[in-house]
């Protein structure tokens, strides 16, 4: 009987796959241009978290110094509260491959950079942090961007497929390079993994320039009004809106106490665990397999459940799954919480932008998106808020206390804003 039901339930399962594959994603996926974005993004996003995972470790092992360490992603991050706020008009203006291409240059260029002066024995604390600044300005106007582009490849109707298949291309790129980073620093040096960096990010501008360059027709107004205008309109929309609101704010609270707790990876794997390159290389990957696995949890349960339910489940998962790491001194306990928390940021990060990305009006998508990119932007002033609990806590007391108050104000938020969390009662047409 058991066996009878299994292969019932095998065989429900593969029908349902099969027609989703042929129902939803075959067509998309078969298309010319989303295969050349996505692979684009695969690369970028390997070459991105790579970067920011060797460069902490770096910065370890220069200044053996987990307060540096926070700073390091404090100034890659200190450019988004304010880029954000003019990022969208910019996008309109320029056009989104443009906004692609120069980011993804200016990205090699540091990589290769980085390289050099590890080469020549002449790396700094400061060329890092310097370096940071600069990759932080560009993801603040290159990250929209690149979400933004979908709508315009894949068509209005399949956004949220489009951005599915996206996303986790992305975040298997994500797990690869948190996989390759470890591999290839303990094998190789750090100076090789970024030059591996250089190669990639040079095939990805290959694949971005042969995009069509989207952006808007309203070309001919002068900056400062058209900013102005746009910033207005955006708070206008934005406010009335509990939808979206609610999102901006979740992505407040998730990035100023939970985020900013990732940069402590390397001061756990080396210090709380005892490890070395290696052991940061299992951490990142449980986090990132976690990640992978939840972006198909969140697309099954779209089929069941709304979806910004979904967005506080996985943000108060990825906020109690940290809150149980900073407990853990076990390897393989750490690795299972830490796989937990990647399922939680899953939910986070895929249904944030596909909620946006489905909610938002057309003519202010990219705006709300570089509103999306000012709330991300509250991470700097997380991390400078966890610099001054590290130094005074440590950090296994600093990584808990912050993602027990994230959870806190998560579970007030989803209660506070109506339709956000509850369904919101639909009138009578009586």
């Amino acid at each position: 009987m058991s066996k009878t039901s299994a292969k019932m339930t095998y065989k429900y399962l593969k029908q349902s796959v099969e027609n989703v594959w042929e129902n939803r994603l075959s067509s998309i996926v078969r298309d010319r241009m989303f295969q050349r974005l996505v692979m684009a993004n695969l690369l970028w996003s390997f070459t991105h978290f790579a970067y920011v995972l060797v460069s902490g470790w770096v910065v370890f092992l220069l200044t053996n110094s987990p307060v540096k360490v926070i700073l390091l992603t404090f100034f890659q991050f200190s450019a988004l509260p304010i880029v954000g706020l003019f990022s969208g008009a910019l996008i309109d203006r320029i056009g989104n491959r443009m906004i692609m291409i120069v980011s993804q240059v200016i990205y090699t260029f540091i990589y290769l950079g980085t390289a050099l002066l590890i080469f020549l024995d002449r790396l700094e604390f400061w060329h890092l942090a310097a370096a940071a600044v600069v990759t932080g300005l560009c993801w603040a106007i290159d990250w929209p961007a690149r979400r933004s582009i979908l709508t315009h490849v894949v068509g209005e109707t399949r956004v949220t497929d489009g951005y599915i298949v996206d996303y986790s291309i992305q975040t298997l790129g994500r797990v690869l390079g948190s996989a390759a980073a470890g591999i290839v620093t303990q094998a190789l040096g750090e100076a090789w993994s970024f030059m591996s960096f250089v190669g990639l990010s040079f095939l990805a501008v290959i694949l971005i320039s042969g995009l069509a360059n989207y952006q808007s027709g309203e070309t001919t107004r002068s900056v400062s009004r058209f900013t102005k205008l746009r910033f207005k309109d955006v708070w206008i929309y934005v406010s009335r809106n509990n939808i979206i609101l609610g999102v901006l704010l979740v992505t407040m609270c998730i990035n100023f106490f939970v985020v900013p707790n990732r940069s402590l990876f390397p001061v756990f794997a080396s210090t709380v665990l005892g490890g070395d390159a290696l052991y940061l290389g299992y951490l990142a990957v449980s986090y990132s397999l976690g990640g992978f696995v939840g972006i198909f949890l969140a697309y099954w349960g779209l089929v069941y459940y709304k979806n910004t339910n979904l967005f506080i489940f996985g943000s108060l998962l990825q906020g109690v799954s940290f809150a149980s790491f900073a407990l853990s001194s076990n390897l393989l306990l750490s690795i299972g919480v830490l796989f937990l928390a990647g399922i939680g940021s899953a939910y986070f990060g895929t249904l944030q932008s596909e909620i946006l990305l489905t909610e938002s009006d057309s003519k202010m998508r990219n705006s709300v998106f570089g509103w999306l990119v000012v709330a991300i932007g509250l991470q700097p002033f997380g991390r400078l808020h966890l610099t001054a609990i590290t130094s005074f806590l440590g950090a296994r007391m600093a990584f808990g206390l912050t993602a027990t108050i994230a959870v806190v104000l998560l579970a007030i938020i989803s209660l506070r804003l109506s339709g956000f969390w509850q369904s919101v009662p639909k009138m009578s047409s009586d």
